[in-house]
């Protein structure tokens, strides 16, 4: 028995049922000791454990779910123990109730790995996912021998007027930015503890968009709670994330013809600012444009540099034909408007004053060592004007608004207005006048903005970033920034791959979908980098949504900088990842 599990508690809650075996045999093998008791009756007595880390915690149930009872997705899921409670409940100063709800699920002592793994939180939460382990894993970990928790970000959606009505409450926006995610990691581990005599050999924490923020706030904040981050299409400054996101609604809007079709929300239909065949027409011309740029058209464009720095919308010509993108006169099938190309080129620029100087976002200029706070835009990609790019946030569909109206446009009211004014239409936020007005100071945004994670670097902890490239939500040339940022801060891309890694998905959208190799496990590689000390070299993934053949494929993802290359014979399989290579660019 390793020392560290000796040097935990000297018995569990499963070896206090074992009333027949002395107590210093249980003390020295509570880990043997909890494989020879009935788990089920021993799950239920966690109903009755005291001493918890915050004391105002509160079990709600503790359920033994036997095999095949339960499932993930279409998964069985074997025996567990399933504990839910409820940390800090209290009544909030706007008179709604609040608390940090939480899940722990536990596989049986026999089936257990020793791992931990917190399962990250999306959106602004508001409900309890239940813990199996489905966040960014090729599978729920529950199911392989995990322990997994999860929680609801300090509210329920449900006893709240307006789904951002919590944002008003400042206890709240403390919980759901980091207080949450602290006291569960805690009272997860304390169940851990009790449930098998041994807090976790290794513990992970996997999450994307809000669960990426939360893998940062770990990773800056909680430098010694988890041996490994995964850390996906991270929001970590949620400030200038709105902004983009307004800002590109806003040069939609401004081009939709009149009169708008509004919802019955009152939310407007931009569809027919930029339809779905227009849509396709500026895809196929960033490809012609940028496809080839790494030696072979697949439909991805793997060298974004070089697109970045050759493609622009208003003077691009096909090749083929001889054909501008913009139109010289009327608008047809082949050509896009004057008006279309600058809504373009303005969501892909970010957030200007009326100067066309670049904005920042004032609260994130506020944590020590803060990284850099210019407002970005969207980099045009293989998939950035697919149903689940740009489309599906800045534009919406005939019969659905923009989604950003859900999300950061909806935001900023509560939270990025100062004061909140919840009656803002954030749809006439002026980007010359109403900076002045913006928050300058939260903890959503000051907990994950700092470069210094010199702590958990050097106690050992890896962590990995991920981005689709093509995401139409926080800008992927936002987590490159930050780690371009942290790899100046530790001695260079070279050194920093030595704890930390970012692996760009070309035309993947938000955390998934796109015409990309969007299924992956980044889990596995994590434990191997921290547990046997194989770094990821290149990850594994496969899609089946590609517009053009193959339409499934399978291609690695490269670590940054690196980009892949097809490395194949000359007419080789592009569905076949071994015919691709990473290579750092020229």
């Amino acid at each position: 028995m390793n020392e560290r599990h000796l040097r935990r508690r000297p018995l569990s809650l499963l070896g206090y049922l074992l009333i027949s075996t002395s107590a210093a045999v249980l003390g020295a093998c509570a880990s043997l000791a909890a494989e020879s008791v009935d788990p089920a009756e021993a799950c239920r007595n966690l109903a009755r454990l005291t001493d918890f880390p915050v004391a105002a915690t509160e079990i709600t149930l503790a359920q033994f779910n036997p095999s095949g009872t339960t499932k993930a997705g279409d998964v069985a899921l074997p025996d567990h123990c399933e504990v839910q409670g409820i940390i800090n409940k209290r009544t909030g100063a706007d008179g709604l109730p609040y608390g940090d709800r939480f899940e722990v699920r536990l596989p049986i002592p026999a089936q257990w790995n020793g791992r931990f793994m917190f399962q990250g939180g999306g959106g602004t939460e508001g409900a309890v996912p239940a813990a199996t382990g489905t966040a960014g894993t090729a599978s729920p970990t529950l199911a392989a021998g995990w322990a997994v928790a999860s929680q609801d970000g300090g509210h329920e959606n449900k006893d709240l007027p307006a789904p951002n009505r919590f944002l008003l409450e400042p206890q709240a926006v403390a919980d759901h930015a980091y207080g949450s995610i602290d006291v569960t990691t805690r009272t997860a581990k304390f169940l851990i503890d009790a449930y098998y005599g041994h807090e976790p050999d290794h513990s992970y924490f996997v999450g994307c968009s809000t669960g990426g923020r939360q893998g940062m706030v770990f990773s800056q904040n909680f430098p010694d709670y988890y041996d490994g981050i995964v850390a996906g299409a991270p929001v970590y400054d949620l400030e200038a994330i709105a902004l983009t996101e307004d800002w590109g609604v806003q040069a939609m809007a401004a081009i939709a013809p009149e009169p708008v079709e509004k919802l019955a929300n009152g939310s407007p239909i931009l569809a027919p600012a930029f339809p779905v065949e227009d849509q396709k027409l500026f895809t196929s011309a960033v490809l012609a444009a940028c496809d080839r740029l790494d030696g072979v058209a697949d439909g991805i464009i793997d060298d974004l540099p070089a697109c970045l720095a050759k493609f622009d919308p208003a003077t691009f010509v096909f090749p083929d034909t001889g054909q501008a993108l913009q139109c010289t006169g009327a608008k047809t099938a082949t050509c896009l408007t004057p008006a279309q190309i600058n809504a373009v080129k303005k969501i892909n620029q970010g957030p200007r004053n009326s100067l066309g100087e670049k904005l920042r976002a004032p609260a994130g200029a506020v944590a020590r060592e803060h990284a850099d706070n210019t407002i970005l835009g969207y980099p045009y990609d293989g998939g950035f004007m697919s149903p689940a790019g740009i489309p599906s946030r800045k534009i919406g569909t005939p019969t659905a608004a923009p989604g950003d109206l859900a999300q950061g446009l909806g935001q900023i009211p509560y939270v990025w207005m100062s004061p909140p004014n919840p009656s803002f239409k954030a749809l006439n936020f002026d980007f010359d006048k109403d900076t002045a007005n913006l928050n300058t100071s939260t903890p959503l945004v000051t907990y994950s903005t700092s470069l210094d994670i010199s702590k958990f670097k050097n106690r050992g902890g890896k962590i990995i970033w991920y981005h689709g490239v093509s995401d139409p939500g926080p800008p992927s040339l936002g987590t490159i920034k930050y780690y371009e940022e942290l790899a100046a801060r530790n001695g260079g891309v070279d050194e920093t791959k030595n704890f930390a890694r970012l692996f760009l998905v070309p035309n993947m959208g938000h955390c998934r979908g796109g015409p990309s190799t969007d299924q992956f496990d980044m889990l596995t590689p994590l434990v191997a980098w921290v547990e046997q000390g194989s770094a990821p070299d290149r990850i594994i993934a496969s899609g089946k949504n590609f517009t053009a053949a193959p339409t499934a494929r399978s291609r690695p993802l490269c670590p940054y900088p690196q980009q892949v290359r097809f490395a194949g014979p000359a007419g080789g399989d592009l569905s076949v990842a071994s015919n691709y290579a990473c290579m750092t660019p020229k």
